[in-house]
């Protein structure tokens, strides 16, 4: 899968907190308002119409989301106005080459667009992201918390959220990726970072080890640049289940909480290898 000058610190507003957990796509992620259609024919303008509703385009199918609602299909196009920049519409358009029961095969591509005619701004294919087996994925969402990088200058995330099917074997986990404007086109900044996961092994009724960590980002002022560092705040929680003497079933957590800082390099902010996704 495909992941994509040294100046003294400027003026920044006060640090915010952001939480990043795993919440499945909610109606403020279609944003459409029953213009996705017309969005993917100003992109897609060799798009055709399949039998089955869907669009077809240079070897891929597009899916519509249902108007004014979200149907709960990660193989859906989703839309947000941008919070930060409200003239502007986000577009995340998953474009499949294969699904099926046990396998799918897909890229998404970024859209940035006009609120108010669509005309489009800017696009970025992202190569692989949705593609899945065993480990399938579950959901697709923006997330538009303000990401201040620098003063006027503003990212915005995307989140991928993938779900195993093992009940003895529980998984789970969620990929941030950030993304900012620059001229005519879009430039991954933070590039797969997990901020949620969740695992674990037991017998189906009650022995078992489960880890469940979360991870919160904060922008704060850099002291080497202008561009903010961002601070991550990890949490896991591990539990351990045992059967008692009574037949009863105990649980044990243990929780520890660490600190990352990730620092710009120009072109992005390097992600240590132990908090990026596994392949």
């Amino acid at each position: 899968m495909k992941r994509f000058s040294n100046v003294r610190t400027l003026f920044f507003a006060p640090i915010v907190l952001i939480g990043l957990g795993a919440p499945a796509a909610s109606a403020e992620q279609n944003e459409c308002a029953g213009r996705a259609a017309d969005i993917i024919r100003r992109a897609y303008p060799s798009a055709t119409n399949a039998d089955d509703g869907t669009l077809l385009f240079e070897g891929t199918t597009i899916t519509l989301s249902k108007r004014d609602s979200v149907d709960g299909d990660p193989h859906a196009v989703i839309c947000r106005v941008w919070p930060a920049q409200p003239q502007l519409t986000l577009i995340a358009v998953p474009l499949m080459t294969k699904q099926s029961d046990s396998e799918n095969e897909g890229d998404i591509e970024l859209l940035v667009v006009d609120s108010s005619n669509l005309q489009l701004r800017q696009r970025l294919r992202l190569g692989g992201l949705m593609s899945d087996d065993a480990v399938r994925v579950r959901s697709v969402a923006f997330d538009t918390a303000r990401y201040q990088l620098a003063p006027k200058r503003t990212a915005f995330g995307l989140r991928v959220s993938l779900e195993g099917s093992s009940r003895a074997n529980p998984f789970g986990e969620t990929t941030l990726w950030l993304f900012a404007i620059e001229g005519d086109g879009l430039k991954p900044v933070l590039d797969n970072i997990v901020v949620g996961e969740n695992h674990g092994e037991w017998d189906t009724v009650c022995a078992g080890e489960f880890s469940e960590t979360t991870r919160m980002l904060s922008m704060v002022p850099s002291a080497k640049a202008t561009v903010a560092d961002i601070v991550v705040t990890e949490k896991t929680t591990t539990s351990v289940n045992r059967v008692g003497t009574n037949n009863d079933c105990n649980r044990e957590d243990k929780t520890t909480i660490d600190k990352h800082r990730l620092q710009y390099g120009g072109s992005g902010y390097g992600v240590p290898k132990d908090l990026k996704r596994v392949d």
